[in-house]
């Protein structure tokens, strides 16, 4: 799961600028394009079909250095699924839920050390009705177990970096919940390459996938934030433990 991480004051520039780029995306299909599915784009399926391999790869390059020239960041979660059958967080959340809580966790830690950003923080998920309840109710009431993630002080709220409810929005209304799809797409075909022995669907796959990486890992909130080395408590053990290797090393 990948969040982009926007400052507000540049929110609306950004969404301009990113639907005048989507509009231009349209341009290279037949019939258009309403939504920007990673792995349509990748695989060439759907609006994509019929588009050259070289050019899409040159979008999907376009649209990482387009994250990284306007400096925002990114929040990733990644959670093996096989570690948290065996051994889940909290049995009472499942994997999705569990993400999502990275994330704000992430945001939460990442955020308090700001000046005048106190409870500032709204976070935006793509529409999932399932979880939509839960995920609200744990941010209005973060669990205390949560505390020790982002060393909570004794006078200090919970959570006191995110506004107290998720929202939710369909991603073909959002053009930055498509992008965070993309680069969610890019992290885990990475770390299927890397850490599952899945095989190169093409000659190029891992240069490509690699660079790509590479590039928007630049804008990755601080590994202190997401996977820290020397985790001192055991949420973030837990966290660290179930990622990935391959992701856990990205700087």
């Amino acid at each position: 799961m990948v969040g982009v991480v926007a400052d507000g004051q540049r929110l609306h520039r950004t969404q301009t600028d990113f639907a005048e780029t989507f509009a231009k995306l349209g341009e290279a299909t037949e019939k258009g394009l309403r939504e920007l599915k990673a792995s349509e784009l990748y695989r060439g399926n759907g609006p994509w079909r019929g588009v050259d391999g070289s050019q899409r790869a040159a979008i999907i390059g376009d649209l990482c250095a387009w994250l990284c020239d306007r400096k925002h960041d990114i929040a990733l979660a990644a959670i093996d699924l096989e570690r948290f059958r065996q051994a889940p967080l909290r049995e009472d959340l499942d994997d999705w839920m569990t993400a999502a809580l990275h994330i704000a966790l992430q945001v939460q830690r990442s955020h308090q050390g700001l000046k005048k950003r106190k409870g500032s923080t709204f976070l935006v998920f793509d529409e999932h009705q399932r979880h939509a309840d839960r995920l609200a109710e744990l941010l209005f009431d973060p669990p205390h177990w949560t505390d020790s993630y982002y060393e909570r002080t004794k006078h200090q709220e919970r959570l006191d970096q995110v506004i107290d409810t998720a929202f939710y929005a369909r991603s073909h209304h959002v053009g930055l919940v498509q992008l965070a799809d993309l680069f969610a797409f890019l992290f885990r075909r990475y770390s299927e390459l890397h850490d599952y022995g899945s095989p190169p669907a093409y000659d190029e796959e891992v240069e490509r996938i690699d660079g790509w990486v590479t590039n928007i890992s630049g804008r990755l909130l601080s590994q202190s934030h997401r996977w820290p080395k020397r985790a001192r408590d055991d949420v973030s053990s837990w966290y660290s433990a179930a990622a990935p290797p391959s992701l856990v090393a990205l700087g």
